[in-house]
C-alpha cells in the first residue's frame, strides 16, 4: 500500500475537480443525503475529511454542533481551511489509527470514501469506538462491490480505465490507478457489516446509491 498520505498530498489541488469529474457530478449530491439521514448534535468529527465537504455541510446545517476535520494530508487540510466559511471547523491532521482525543469525547464520527484508505481499517474503527462517547453515532459511506455480474463488470472497466485516464490527464496516474484498485478490492456490504460489528459497534442501518456500489453505514456504539 502507498503512503496515502503523500498521495493525498500530491492530487489536493486537482482533488475536487477530478472527483466531480469521476464521479459525473454524483458526489455532492451523494454527501448532500448522507447528511440528511442523522441529526447532528454535540461534538462531531468528520475523519479523512480530505477538503472537508462534510464538515462544512454538517456545520452550515446544524450550526450548534462543534466540528473536527481529521486528515492526514496537509494540503487537502490546507484548502478545507479555505473554503470553510465559518472559520469555527478545527482542522487536525494526523492519522485515524491513533488520534490524539480523549476517551468519549464526540457524539458523532463520519467518515466518506475515507476507512478503505487507512492503514488498518480494524485498528480505526477500535480508534474510533474508543473516542465516541456511549452509544455514539459511526456513519461512514463508502464503495462497495456489487453481486451483479453486469454491474460488476461494468464497474470493473470505469475503475480500470475511466478513472485512471482522468488521472493520466492531471498527470497523476499512479495516484488515481492506486485509488481506482482500492475501490476495486473492498468490501462487500454484508462483510462491512461484519467488520463494523466485530469492532464494537451495532449496524443500525444501511443505505445504498448506484445500484449498491456506494454504501452508507450507520451504526451505535456498543
Amino acid at each position: 500500500m502507498p503512503d496515502t498520505k503523500q498521495t493525498f498530498d500530491s492530487i489536493s489541488r486537482n482533488y475536487d475537480l477530478v472527483n466531480k469529474i469521476i464521479s459525473f457530478g454524483l458526489h455532492k449530491r451523494w454527501k448532500s443525503n448522507f447528511i440528511k439521514l442523522s441529526h447532528f448534535t454535540g461534538s462531531v468529527i468528520d475523519i479523512a475529511t480530505g477538503t472537508g465537504d462534510i464538515a462544512i455541510e454538517i456545520k452550515r446545517k446544524f450550526p450548534n454542533t462543534k466540528i473536527v476535520g481529521y486528515d492526514p494530508s496537509k494540503n487537502m487540510l490546507n484548502i478545507a481551511k479555505t473554503k470553510d466559511s465559518s472559520k469555527d471547523i478545527d482542522f487536525i491532521e494526523g492519522f485515524c489509527e491513533d488520534m490524539p482525543f480523549d476517551n468519549s469525547s464526540f457524539n458523532f464520527a463520519t467518515i466518506t470514501f475515507g476507512i478503505r484508505n487507512t492503514k488498518s481499517i480494524n485498528k480505526s474503527l477500535k480508534e474510533i469506538h474508543r473516542i465516541l462517547k456511549g452509544n455514539g453515532t459511526l456513519m461512514i459511506m463508502e464503495f462497495s462491490k456489487s453481486q451483479n455480474f453486469i454491474i460488476k463488470n461494468l464497474y470493473n472497466v470505469y475503475l480500470n480505465y475511466i478513472i485512471p485516464f482522468v488521472g493520466r490527464i492531471f498527470s497523476k496516474y499512479p495516484e488515481y490507478k492506486y485509488l481506482a484498485t482500492s475501490i476495486e478490492s473492498f468490501y462487500t456490504k454484508n462483510e462491512m457489516n461484519e467488520i463494523l460489528r466485530n469492532n464494537g459497534f451495532k449496524v443500525i442501518k444501511n443505505v445504498e446509491y448506484n445500484f449498491g456500489l456506494v454504501t452508507v453505514y450507520i451504526a451505535a456504539k456498543v
